[in-house]
């Protein structure tokens, strides 16, 4: 059968029809959620919110969701990863925001930004190809994708005043918890106690210049490395200390909509 140009619109039509009744809508707090017929390899929808901005533009996010999913399959979300996404994102006109793909349309252009926001969102969902393999990452890098992937604002190699010198932090989490975060790793119980000693003298020369930081000391327990953390290696910074392996821990410290009630001494 020959294609001819009104058969060709029809398919387009079909198409279209097709697409639209796959198209879910649900009202959130401050405006809507979108599900598309569009779907990530492990077969969830692509979801986006829509809010309307006081100045009459509309907010399309994907609420994090694209980040997350590289997150929680395997990606590091290192620096040199997040270049990438914002490099790709930027052809459609989006961006970066803490750890949402974002953009801002006028009402006249909402049809645009939303299909913008989709071909971000499955581009940059293709990274999952070059997942990392099942090497040893380095554990810095390892707590800086969660960072990353809890959509804080941190700096990095923050340096801090105490009573009596200056130290240097590996994360400060800018969400008004005042929260200073130090990854450590050691093979042995040795220089996990070595280690320990000295986070324990800075944290508390930190704390004595100033009571309202929130100092955390992660511990890469990975594996073997977890025989490093006996007692005695951990007995010095104890009252600070989140295990890697009990991460969840650390996710839930970073919310910013939760208090740091677990780090109150």
């Amino acid at each position: 059968m020959i294609m001819t140009l009104n058969r060709c619109e029809e398919v387009i039509s079909a198409y279209l029809a097709e697409l639209q009744t796959d198209f879910e809508c649900a009202q959130s707090a401050e405006g809507w959620y979108l599900t598309t017929p569009f779907v990530r390899p492990d077969g969830e929808g692509i979801e986006i919110e829509l809010q309307v901005l006081p100045d009459g533009n509309i907010s399309i996010t994907d609420m994090g969701d694209t980040l997350g999913y590289l997150y929680v399959n395997g990606m590091t979300l290192s620096r040199t990863l997040i270049t990438s996404v914002r490099q790709m994102a930027k052809p459609h006109g989006v961006i970066l925001q803490r750890n949402q793909l974002s953009l801002q349309v006028d009402q006249d252009s909402i049809g645009v930004g939303v299909h913008d926001l989709i071909q971000a969102t499955l581009r940059i969902t293709d990274l999952i190809q070059k997942r990392r393999p099942t090497s040893r990452v380095v554990f810095d890098v390892e707590v800086e994708s969660l960072i990353i992937n809890s959509g804080v604002t941190y700096d990095l190699e923050f340096e801090v005043p105490g009573t009596k010198e200056r130290h240097t932090v590996k994360f400060h989490v800018n969400s008004g918890k005042n929260l200073l975060i130090h990854p450590i790793s050691a093979a042995t119980a040795g220089p996990a106690r070595s280690w320990a000693e000295r986070w324990s003298y800075r944290f508390n020369d930190i704390l004595g210049n100033n009571s309202n930081w929130q100092p955390v000391v992660v511990l890469d327990d990975r594996g073997a490395r977890s025989d490093a953390w006996n007692s005695h290696a951990l007995t010095p910074v104890r009252e600070y200390a989140v295990m890697w392996s009990n991460r969840i821990e650390l996710e839930s410290i970073l919310k910013l909509d939760e208090p740091t009630s677990r780090l109150t001494k």
